[in-house]
This record gives C-alpha cells, sequence and structure tokens, in this order.
C-alpha cells in the first residue's frame, strides 16, 4: 500500500513538468490548415485574396494555396466570421440545475451558474458567479459560492495580460473564506463562432481561512485552458481546466476541470449535461483529495 500511494504521489508530482512543457509546446504551436486531401500545414497566414491564401509554412516556407484546397484553418471553415480582438462584443451564459425530493429522502440540490464577458477595443473583461447547495434529510446545507472579475489586455493580436481577483467559499472543502489575486500571460490561438481554444500561465496568490481557524496563505504557478467547439446541429462541448501549484511547496497542487456538453432546445436555450472535478493532493483535515460532480441542467447564452 505504502508502494502504490507513493508512486501516485510520484506519478503526481509528474504533473507540473508535464503540463509545463505542454504550455510551452502550445505556445509555439501555429496556425492550423487542413487541406481536402488531409494534410495539415502548420504556420501563419500572410495574406488571403479571393481566390488564394498566402500562407508560411513551418516546414516549406511561403505557399500559395488554392481556397478550393482548404478544408479548414483552426478547425473552422476558411471564410467563417471570427469574433475581432479588437472590437466590442459582448456574450454570456446562465446555467440552473436543481433537484428537490421528499418521502423517505428529503434532499435538495442546486447549482446556479453565470458569466458575462464583454470587449472593448483591445480590453476584455470577464465576470462569473457560482453558486452551490446541498443538503440531505434536512441536514444545514453545505453550500459553495464564489464571485469573479478579470480584465485582459491585447498587447499583441493573440497575445494578452490578464489579471482576475476572485472571492467565496466551500463547505465541502472545509474553507469558510477564500481569496485570490492572479496575473498570467495568455494566448488566445484562435476564436470564432464555431470553435476557440486559450491557454494562459502566471501567479496567482491564494489566501484561505478554514474552518479549523487554521489559515492557508501561498503564491501558487497557474496554468489553465479554455477550449470549445461547435458540433454538427449546433451542439457544443467545452473543456476548462486550471492547475496550480505552490512554489514553496511543489507538491502542493490543485487540480480544477470542467468537461461539458450543450444540445440545443430552443433559440439560445441549451440542455448542459457537465462533470465537475477537482483534484487537491493537500486538502482541509477531514476532507477528501478528489470531488465530482455530473450535472444535467438548463442553459441560457446569448
Amino acid at each position: 500500500m505504502l508502494h502504490i500511494s507513493s508512486t501516485i504521489r510520484s506519478l503526481f508530482g509528474l504533473i507540473p513538468l508535464f503540463t509545463s512543457a505542454l504550455f510551452t509546446s502550445a505556445l509555439c504551436l501555429a496556425d492550423q490548415l487542413a487541406l481536402t486531401n488531409g494534410d495539415i500545414l502548420n504556420g501563419t497566414m500572410q495574406e488571403k485574396t479571393e481566390d488564394q491564401v498566402l500562407w508560411m509554412s513551418d516546414n516549406f516556407g511561403l505557399l500559395a494555396i488554392d481556397k478550393t484546397r482548404i478544408a479548414t484553418l483552426n478547425g473552422a471553415a476558411l471564410d467563417a466570421p471570427t469574433a475581432a480582438l479588437f472590437s466590442n462584443t459582448y456574450n454570456g451564459d446562465l446555467s440552473f440545475t436543481g433537484g428537490y425530493s421528499s418521502g423517505n429522502i428529503k434532499r435538495e440540490d442546486w447549482d446556479l451558474d453565470g458569466d458575462v464577458e464583454w470587449r472593448d477595443g483591445e480590453f476584455r473583461y470577464s465576470s462569473e458567479i457560482n453558486f452551490e447547495s446541498h443538503s440531505l434529510d434536512g441536514s444545514r446545507p453545505a453550500e459553495q459560492y464564489d464571485l469573479g472579475y478579470g480584465v485582459d489586455w491585447f498587447f499583441q493580436d493573440k497575445w494578452f495580460w490578464s489579471n482576475a481577483l476572485s472571492w467565496g467559499a466551500n463547505d465541502d472543502r472545509s474553507i469558510d473564506q477564500f481569496y485570490s489575486v492572479g496575473s498570467a500571460i495568455g494566448r488566445q490561438f484562435w476564436d470564432s463562432e464555431i470553435t476557440s481554444l486559450s491557454a494562459e500561465t502566471g501567479l496567482l496568490w491564494i489566501s484561505e481561512d478554514l474552518k479549523d481557524q487554521t489559515k492557508d496563505h501561498r503564491l501558487t504557478w497557474s496554468w489553465a485552458a479554455d477550449y470549445r467547439r461547435m458540433l454538427g446541429n449546433n451542439m457544443e462541448i467545452f473543456h476548462r481546466h486550471g492547475l496550480l501549484v505552490a512554489l514553496t511547496d511543489m507538491s502542493d497542487s490543485e487540480i480544477n476541470a470542467d468537461f461539458g456538453l450543450k444540445v440545443p432546445v430552443v433559440a439560445n436555450l441549451f440542455t448542459e449535461l457537465k462533470l465537475e472535478w477537482t483534484y487537491d493532493n493537500q486538502p482541509a483535515l477531514g476532507t477528501r483529495s478528489s470531488d465530482s460532480q455530473l450535472t444535467i441542467g438548463v442553459n441560457y447564452s446569448w
């Protein structure tokens, strides 16, 4: 048993190195052009004319490619409308999941998530709110809530400087109150109505007041990514994750990840299936390292 536990700890200790290498390689990735014959060309688009695309290939240099030979650019149609980074846009999501039962078992579960994002020129602003409440057989509800706000400054076409803060609490993880302040450098690899991918890395300061009257303050290295893609019939898959590693104790790590699918019901209204997973290898006393939750609810997007 000790051997297995030490092996697991060793494997988990490799995660920061693996994810750091993955992020470094991701930052080095250029745009990706898929041809109709199945070939993939990594590089950068230099110019797009009515009939051709001038493509600076990482392997073959400057190429002139007929548009009829191009299947997708970064997973989207070549002429698909894109969300301009330096323009004014506004969008958001609101998701709700609830459950109530009475009789032999009395149970209440409520989950509300909302986020809003708006862009003003080279700045992108975001705010988010999350509230969860769970109770069984009339017990005191275990609640979790957090509020967040962030500002991204696009100092280049796809590169941005991100600054964010958050505040909240989590009864399930014995956190009476927490706040965090962070700064990171990120890249918006692509962003269109069909697909989007961004990643960022930086530093995050976390302060936690635990229910056993102790406090935990730490400076962490952070790595986060956000991906979404439209499927047929306007379905959408999405994935978000964040990795935190304490700089004073590299064995103190935490991962938060969401995986989900949105299926359209009517205009702007979706059924959302989402798996939320958290792993903390040094949790508060009396709590487990891993938490997961699978929910099916209603999502409204605009």
